[in-house]
């Protein structure tokens, strides 16, 4: 993981010295969960992807590997079986929803957007946060009585999206606990 911060840096925004930090980069002291969601927050990375390695070693090595059809929707599977009912609510509305965008062209439309620039994601991410207030002020959503996103998830994106974008960083995690409503 690469955030751009000097080992110095990083040790003061934990409140730690820059020892503690190098020993848990070369893995000769242990960290605790709280620590290590500091860290993850202070680099601007996604806890999410390196919290699913280690809960399945080897995943995003497999990942990058020459998977067979059934061991990738195996691998789907069981990351589904950990999804919140929001995250499952959301892809059962992508696929299935009224929204008249046909599914794999909504995914490909993700996928494109997540092979852009970080602070041309955000952009997006603002322009589509403001098309969705316009549309629910104006009364013109084309399904109103389909799975609504949580605009607190989307803010909490956007401003963690532009200050690590803003510090060069390419990645930004949000943190869904902290979400009201």
């Amino acid at each position: 993981m690469r955030s751009g911060l000097s080992q110095l840096k990083l040790a003061a925004r934990m409140n730690v010295n820059r020892c503690t930090i190098a020993s848990w980069e070369q893995g000769t002291a242990p960290i605790s969960l709280p620590m290590a969601m500091r860290w993850f927050t202070y680099c601007g990375v996604s806890a999410a992807r390196y919290m699913d390695a280690c809960i399945h070693p080897g995943l995003l090595e497999h990942l990058e590997d020459s998977l067979s059809d059934m061991e990738k929707r195996q691998i789907l599977i069981d990351a589904m079986m950990e999804c919140s009912s929001y995250e499952i609510d959301a892809l059962l509305y992508i696929r299935y929803g009224d929204h008249g965008s046909d599914h794999i062209g909504v995914l490909t439309e993700i996928l494109a957007n997540l092979h852009a620039p970080l602070k041309d994601r955000v952009s997006v991410c603002r322009m589509v946060s403001g098309n969705y207030e316009i549309a629910q002020a104006t009364g013109t959503d084309p399904d109103p009585n389909g799975t609504v996103p949580k605009m607190e998830i989307l803010y909490q994106a956007q401003d963690a999206g532009t200050e690590a974008a803003m510090k060069s960083n390419d990645s930004y995690t949000v943190n869904p606990n902290n979400i009201t409503g």
